[in-house]
């Protein structure tokens, strides 16, 4: 059974290159349950690359800008010694 895409929301880029949009869709298949999705411009399978389109050109409103994860910071030990 192949799923049908219900609903798609808040679209936003998932790298700085643009060629990944996260997004929340829903689906004939789970319902009313809100699932995660990623939307690739290079996907393999073609729904992918198919939603992907879709949401740059507008049908699902405007895409968020990207926001870099935050720096890790590594963690340092005060007197710590090299053995």
């Amino acid at each position: 059974m192949q799923a049908i895409l219900t609903s798609l929301s808040n679209p936003r880029w998932s790298n700085a290159e643009q060629t990944r949009i996260d997004c929340e869709i829903t689906t004939s298949q789970f319902g009313e349950e809100v699932l995660p999705f990623t939307a690739d411009q290079f996907d393999v399978e073609p729904h992918g690359r198919a939603i992907f389109a879709d949401i740059v050109s507008g049908t699902y409103g405007p895409i968020a800008e990207y926001v870099a994860p935050p720096e890790q910071v590594q963690p340092t030990v005060d007197g710590a010694q090299t053995l």
